[in-house]
């Protein structure tokens, strides 16, 4: 398959709209189905709701051996409100780099997956063992398709993982866990001129903030080299439905950056006390904290031996590389790393994370091409010792 193919296969998963939600994401499985059964590749389709399907695909080799594991999710954020200069599901090509949501995040590493798989097999190259290709649905959104995968134990026999995040085609050996809250505060209306006779949701919801963003909130944490701090935000909150109207509801969205020397459940209790230290100033606060996704940080040391390798084959197709990387970021490498078997996990794809969830995202056609390439030569040297 010619540089040409590999581009215009690119183009056509991000002209799908899979935003998600709703994600659509059956819709890229099916294509890349499809593209797979072309060539003779066994896959399958794991259904998680309408519409949303995980697909399964494996390269089997001429012997036994270990199973290297590729995954990538094809869900994709909205465009956002900004105005693009190019169209977000155009997938337009201009001076080398292909413009669009998803380019880089990250539906350039997960077609560099498939164009690998193909490419070995259309070589003949002698593999010993397997590739198994696990692409999800709902990574945006807390990696629950990643998560019904490791339940369902499709990655329980897994000897290395990548993840095709992007990367510049950089190797990642470790990143943050997310921690991703919801607080919600119950209140009771009354008439805005009389607001003696309700209680105030907003206001309630606001002292919570404020003890979240005060000295009485800890993240205890080891600083780590490569992953620096912890981090906290608040990043969406819904309360009220009128002018005149004292607000019954608030809904505050928080989302908890981790560190592997942290503990979640520690980070739980931290925020419950808050919500308790709120109701000194206010005793009828009532509130609700609702844990929408629970994920672990990743971690794999950097003398592991499938990290020297990744190094080593990258180097060989771009180049001396810098040193593994941290990546503040989450991946379904969360979910994944609960398997039964333990793993080494590296993330390394192309295209910048910088422009992830950007206006005029996009990805550059070399490092697309040479992350092919990067997955082709991995898989060579891990399958054939």
């Amino acid at each position: 398959m010619d540089s040409n193919q590999a581009v215009s296969l690119l183009k056509k998963i991000i002209q799908i709209n899979s935003v998600n939600p709703p994600g659509n994401e059956t819709l890229v499985a099916n294509e890349l189905k499809e593209l797979l059964g072309d060539h003779d590749i066994k896959t399958e389709l794991v259904e998680y709701s309408e519409g949303r399907s995980n697909l399964i695909a494996t390269l089997n080799g001429d012997a036994p051996g270990k199973v290297l594991g590729f995954t990538g999710h094809m869900d994709v954020v909205p465009p956002g409100q900004m105005e693009w200069e190019y169209d977000p599901f155009g997938a337009e090509e201009i001076d080398g780099k292909i413009y669009g949501r998803g380019s880089c995040d990250m539906k350039s590493g997960l077609m560099a997956f498939v164009l690998a798989m193909i490419s070995l097999k259309e070589e003949n190259v002698p593999l010993k063992g397997s590739i198994k290709l696990l692409a999800t649905i709902g990574e945006e959104t807390g990696a629950i398709g990643a998560g019904q995968l490791t339940e369902e134990g499709y990655a329980d026999d897994l000897d290395a993982l990548i993840v095709g995040e992007p990367s510049n085609n950089e190797i990642v050996t470790s990143h943050k866990g997310a921690l991703w809250l919801e607080i919600i505060t119950y209140g009771k209306t009354a008439h805005g001129s009389a607001p003696h006779l309700g209680i105030n949701a907003v206001e309630h919801m606001n002292e919570i903030i404020n003890q979240l963003q005060s000295d009485n909130f800890k993240l205890p944490y080891e600083y780590d080299e490569l992953l620096k701090e912890p981090t906290f935000s608040v990043n969406a909150m819904h309360g009220g439905s009128s002018m005149n109207v004292i607000p019954d509801y608030c809904s505050l969205k928080l989302d908890i950056r981790t560190l592997p020397s942290q503990n979640h459940e520690e980070i739980l209790e931290n925020v419950h006390r808050m919500v308790e230290l709120s109701k000194d100033r206010y005793p009828d606060l009532n509130a609700e904290i609702k844990v929408v996704a629970d994920l672990e940080p990743v971690k794999t040391d950097i003398d592991d031996p499938f990290v020297d390798l990744a190094l080593k084959s990258s180097e060989s197709i771009s180049g001396p590389r810098d040193e593994p990387k941290g990546f503040t970021g989450i991946t379904d490498a969360c979910a994944f790393k609960k398997s039964e078997k333990d793993f080494p996990i590296v993330v390394m794809g192309p295209g910048d994370i910088a422009l992830a969830h950007q206006p005029n995202e996009y990805v550059e056609v070399e490092e697309y091409l040479n992350s092919i390439e990067t997955y082709k030569e991995i898989a060579k040297r891990f399958l054939t010792e």
